[in-house]
């Protein structure tokens, strides 16, 4: 703090020495005036560097007290100095009644192309309780060389569940669903995959068990540029064919358009496919597309298009159809298309319901237990009561079928409490 004393003693020095060149202006200046005038100057000086410097160490003071103050954000995030600290997630407790025998500890569990083939007619209903999908994320962002710098991290709890059981604990283990940051327009680390559009997802609570949906997580460094109207984006993701012997990351470019008239975005992917397993060393390029779209209709009314074709494998409806097959030596992808029609209507603001169909085919020939076609439909009842709250009912349909004609229905009803925090 500054003495006032001290500005006294300042103001009078600077005025003495204001004064001082007036009297000698009309005076003849003596070597012992000169001399005392310098004496003043620096004693100023040294005044006025003194005064700075308390004015440096007040600054630091108010900067390192405003670094560790914890106030709360409009939206309720913590904010720990320049860090903005968001803490969030869901409890989601789930129940489901499914027949032709699909049990086993996953009659609540996500139905993948695999699991269908697992069910038996012949077997009766079974049901399921699970609150494995709950998630906690946490996420900070921090202002840095001009941007800012965000990093999250979010887990389920979907992970291994070798030692888990349901006689005692049901201990089912973290699963990592996102880890990464971004500055900028670069992120790097694990999240949606750049030839996901989240928007083909819709509201269901078989999440990202369409057929046709793609669907997938995975490591990547990305760059996005905005432009007015939608962004471009293009990634260098993780490379996997079931071989895991890739040498070149999956490529892949997206652009986004958005407008009060809704969404549309186009995505392409390359990959290079390959097997190197001692025996047979072969690799071969395949590309894949998708097409997706959102509109506003009536009120608060949306529907959801969504279109794929190519080498979609892994990244298409939880992988009803392999990445590749090899052949005599030689790798060769394999080709699918898949499409979807999503439509949710509000009854009232509280009550909405969703319908999804989804469809998939093989684009060749194949053999065997392939994959020849898979179908989803859902339909919903959702009701929020209140902020955070979400009750729901839905009906899932399964069917797939394979080259050699063997087919796999499974209808299962689906019940859900989801609390958010």
């Amino acid at each position: 703090m500054f003495k006032p004393v001290r500005r006294i003693t300042t103001l009078s020095i600077i005025g003495t020495s204001l004064m001082l060149p007036m009297g000698i202006a009309n005076a003849q200046a003596t070597p012992a005036d000169i001399e005392a005038l310098q004496a003043q100057m620096h004693a100023l000086q040294a005044q006025i560097d003194e005064l700075k410097s308390q004015q440096r160490t007040t600054q630091e003071e108010v900067t390192t007290v405003s670094d560790n103050v914890v106030t709360r954000t409009p939206k309720g995030d913590l904010k720990i100095g320049k860090t903005t600290l968001s803490i969030g997630g869901y409890v989601k407790a789930q129940a489901t009644m499914a027949n032709n025998g699909y049990g086993d500890g996953k009659a609540n569990e996500i139905v993948t192309p695999s699991s269908l083939r697992s069910i038996d007619e012949g077997l009766g209903n079974r049901s399921s309780f699970s609150a494995r999908q709950s998630r906690l994320h946490v996420g900070t962002a921090r202002p840095l060389a001009g941007d800012t710098l965000k990093t999250f991290i979010e887990m389920d709890f979907y992970g291994a569940d070798d030692e888990a059981n349901e006689f005692v604990s049901n201990s089912y283990a973290p699963r990592l669903r996102h880890a990464y940051g971004s500055w900028g327009n670069w992120l790097a680390g694990q999240t949606w995959s750049t030839f996901m559009d989240l928007n083909g997802l819709g509201e269901v609570d078989a999440f990202g068990q369409q057929a046709s949906v793609i669907f997938e997580r995975q490591a990547q460094l990305r760059y996005t540029q905005p432009f007015e109207g939608g962004n471009l984006q293009f990634a260098l993701e993780n490379p996997e064919d079931g071989g895991d012997d890739q040498s070149v990351p999956d490529i892949v470019g997206r652009v986004n358009f958005d407008g009060n008239w809704g969404h549309a975005s186009v995505a392409a992917l390359a990959r290079r496919l390959t097997v190197d397993n001692g025996v047979d060393d072969d690799s071969e390029w395949a590309d894949a597309y998708s097409v997706t779209a959102r509109f506003p209709t009536i009120g608060q009314d949306d529907l959801r298009l969504q279109a794929n074709y190519g080498n979609l494998g892994r990244y298409m409806g939880l992988r009803p159809y392999p990445d590749a097959q090899t052949e005599e030596g030689e790798i060769e992808g394999v080709d699918a298309w898949g499409a979807s029609a999503i439509y949710r209507h509000y009854w009232t603001d509280k009550w909405r319901s969703t319908l999804a169909y989804s469809r998939t085919g093989l684009d060749e020939a194949g053999a065997g237990n392939m994959t020849n076609r898979y179908d989803t439909t859902f339909v919903n009842l959702m009701w929020s009561p209140m902020a955070n709250t979400t009750y729901g009912i839905e009906y899932q349909r399964f069917d797939l079928e394979e080259v050699d004609g063997d087919s796999f229905k499974l209808d299962r009803l689906h019940f859900s409490a989801q609390y958010k925090f």
